[in-house]
């Protein structure tokens, strides 16, 4: 009889700790979620109007392309800075498969292995700016301008990112959301982060591999 009543307190305390587990985690797709993908949708239209800008200017443009007074650009600084931010995509999907897990030590480390990928990035940027200055100017002509603005507006989308990642670190390291509240919020900064390598790709084709091909 003893044994019964144990083992009835046993079942009802996993089928209470089930309910509040089910409870506590959301469902479907968190308002956040839908939220960042009309974020993603609306960045996208941006980026895709200056680089439809980039080719319509360039192909009106009479002569050169870029100008005879301009250099072309450099390529091992950006083909390295836009490497490192597609491969931060990796601990970024293993932080978020290990949010989901509840393994609260790799999902950190792979915050903070994100977080340095993106600011390398951000330093190769810098780098790469500072290579193509005063030879390339935001105000000298055309091209200057629409490389800037391009490269420009990335590079903000990716300190945002940055700071999106932070805040996930503070708040993992403080412990004020419940676990299942910081798996969903890991997921929606992943889908912005994957944005980010995602978007690389054509700003790179455009602002550092068009000029040699067109």
């Amino acid at each position: 009889m003893t044994a019964d009543v144990r083992a009835l307190g046993g079942t009802e305390g996993a089928i209470r700790h089930t309910a509040e587990q089910l409870a506590e985690s959301p469902s479907g797709r968190t308002t956040g979620w839908w939220g960042m993908v009309l974020f993603i949708c609306t960045e996208t239209a941006t980026f895709a109007a200056f680089i439809a800008s980039y080719y319509y200017l360039r192909f009106s443009a009479d002569g050169t392309w870029p100008p005879d007074h301009e250099k072309l650009p450099s390529l091992l600084v950006p083909s390295i800075g836009t490497a490192v931010l597609i491969i931060s995509c990796l601990p970024m999907w293993l932080c978020n498969r290990a949010a989901r897990a509840r393994a609260g030590g790799l999902r950190l480390l792979m915050l903070v292995v994100t977080m340095l990928g993106g600011a390398a990035f951000l330093a190769l940027q810098i780098v790469d700016w500072s290579d193509e200055w005063p030879e390339s100017t935001l105000s000298k002509d055309t091209y200057g301008s629409l490389f800037y603005s391009i490269t420009g507006l990335h590079t903000v989308h990716v300190v945002l990112g940055l700071l999106m990642l932070l805040l996930l670190l503070a708040q993992a390291w403080v412990r004020r959301l419940q676990p299942a509240r910081q798996a969903g919020a890991i997921r929606v900064v992943a889908l912005y982060w994957y944005f980010l390598a995602a978007i690389a790709i054509p700003v790179y084709i455009t602002a550092y591999l068009a000029p040699y091909w067109i």
